[in-house]
């Protein structure tokens, strides 16, 4: 589908598996990741297409779908590196009249695209859930 639209943030991982088993169903019923790339503003890029040779890219060793990229994913959300992911706007740690939690939040951008980068399924970073008093 050329024109998706993806924006989910929670936390948990149950919620997370459920949101990327949704991700990657919205891409194809067949769709399996092949590789990421990290990047500070939008966290970490999964791609369906290969991008070998394109910098940044990094290839998963076999295709993985929403329930094997799981644990990786996990781990990576709880990561020094993933500290590092920037979390402005709506991911933001704002102050306000209640208390805000570390979740994680998975989206795609215009016609599909993550970055301006073709065959991506979404990207996954950490962000800010807001709790009123």
């Amino acid at each position: 589908m050329d024109n998706r639209i993806f924006n989910v943030n929670g936390s948990g991982k149950g919620m997370l598996l459920d949101t990327l088993k949704l991700a990657f169903l919205q891409e194809g019923d067949r769709t399996t990741a092949k590789g990421y790339s990290i990047s500070k503003k939008h966290g970490m890029i999964l791609y369906w297409a290969e991008r070998n040779g394109k910098e940044g890219y990094i290839p998963f060793p076999t295709k993985m779908d929403a329930s094997t990229i799981l644990e990786f994913i996990w781990t990576w959300l709880n990561s020094d590196e993933a500290k590092e992911i920037t979390c402005v706007g709506d991911d933001a740690d704002h102050n306000h009249d209640g208390h805000n939690s570390l979740g994680w939040r998975v989206f795609c951008e215009g016609w599909g695209h993550v970055d301006g980068k073709h065959g991506t399924i979404v990207a996954v970073k950490p962000a800010y859930m807001w709790h009123g008093k």
